[in-house]
């Protein structure tokens, strides 16, 4: 029965604002608003402020996270955005103006506030050092659930910091593993780079006598992406693979990570050459689905998910992965699974 009554407030909670934006939705799509272009008003108000204030007023005395209705309100803004006719969005544009801002500087406070508790909390019970990406990403989910969104978003966060701060040296503990020293990815990471400074000023130059906008948006594309590999960088240096006495977590830079229970490891091999098979997936940390530069393979008695930038997942029977110090990694691996055999 209690559950019969949480699920009935959930469905209310997210179905009454769901409803409120479909309908405002079909009012704009609908001849009513061509013939009356006053209503465009009140369909914004009710896209952007009403669906949100209806999820907080019905999740006032529940458990379910208020600032989850910050979804809402910017999904409202885009919707109006896209379906409103330019005519109609005099009241929009005040609220893109003067409210969004707030919203935007609010979402922005709390999850450094969050970040900075879960960094306090993981130094005050934890020998290692705070793993940013994933303190950002447990923040963003507070705040938007498990969802696409707290993904991009963590993933936005946590390029920010590692391609602005994170200056600090670090040093490796003796379960903690690189995977940039005995391979090209730093080098290669560094080759992007350089081509992309060499050709955002080439065509730069070339557009501007075609289309000044579109220069700029390239220009400004290419500096996100070279900003995003210097982060790439520093994050490959920063965030070592850990291996604790139930888990192993690989990490790829800002790429793809994975946390894998020992116990649903079958097998842990040095191995080099090209891999196939027909009947099991197999999978890398990589950006794509063919590994060219790995050194271990791993055989899972359980499917595992890897997850990559911007909430993408691939599942995987087989990993191939590359880490320095194959040799030491493989012993201590195996070591930790020995143990939990016995």
């Amino acid at each position: 029965m209690r559950l019969y009554k949480i699920d009935i407030i959930v469905l209310l909670n997210y179905g009454l604002p769901l409803l409120v934006i479909l309908f405002s939705i079909d009012l704009t799509l609908s001849p009513l608003l061509r013939e009356h272009p006053e209503l465009a008003n009140a369909i914004t108000y009710d896209l952007v402020l009403t669906a949100p204030l209806l999820f907080l007023l019905i999740a006032f005395k529940s458990k379910i996270p208020k600032l989850r209705a910050i979804p809402f309100f910017i999904g409202g803004i885009i919707i109006a955005t896209f379906l409103i006719p330019e005519s109609g969005q005099e009241h929009l544009g005040y609220l893109k103006s003067y409210v969004l801002p707030v919203v935007e500087l609010f979402i922005f406070t709390f999850l450094l506030f969050k970040i900075r508790k879960g960094i306090r909390a993981f130094r005050a019970n934890s020998n290692q050092t705070f793993d940013f990406h994933s303190l950002s990403k447990i923040s963003s989910q507070e705040l938007f659930g498990k969802s696409r969104y707290a993904s991009l978003f963590a993933t936005e966060i946590t390029m920010m910091y590692y391609a602005f701060f994170c200056w600090k040296r670090k040093k490796l503990e003796s379960t903690e593993f690189t995977k940039y020293k005995e391979n090209a990815s730093i080098a290669l990471a560094g080759a992007f780079l350089l081509v992309i400074s060499i050709e955002t000023y080439a065509f730069h130059i070339l557009l501007m006598k075609w289309s000044p906008i579109a220069a700029w948006i390239l220009t400004g594309l290419s500096i996100y992406s070279a900003f995003s590999i210097i982060a790439h960088i520093k994050a490959l240096i920063k965030r070592p693979s850990v291996l604790t006495h139930e888990k192993l977590i690989l990490k790829n830079g800002l790429i793809a990570d994975i946390t894998i229970p020992l116990i649903e490891i079958d097998k842990i091999e040095g191995f080099s050459k090209e891999l196939n098979s027909e009947e099991l997936e197999i999978g890398n940390l990589g950006i794509s689905k063919e590994s060219s530069n790995h050194n271990i393979v791993i055989y899972f008695t359980k499917r595992q998910t890897i997850e990559k930038m911007y909430g993408f997942t691939e599942e995987c029977d087989i990993l191939l992965v590359h880490i320095d110090e194959k040799n030491r990694f493989l012993t201590k691996v195996n070591n930790n699974l020995n143990k939990i055999s016995n």
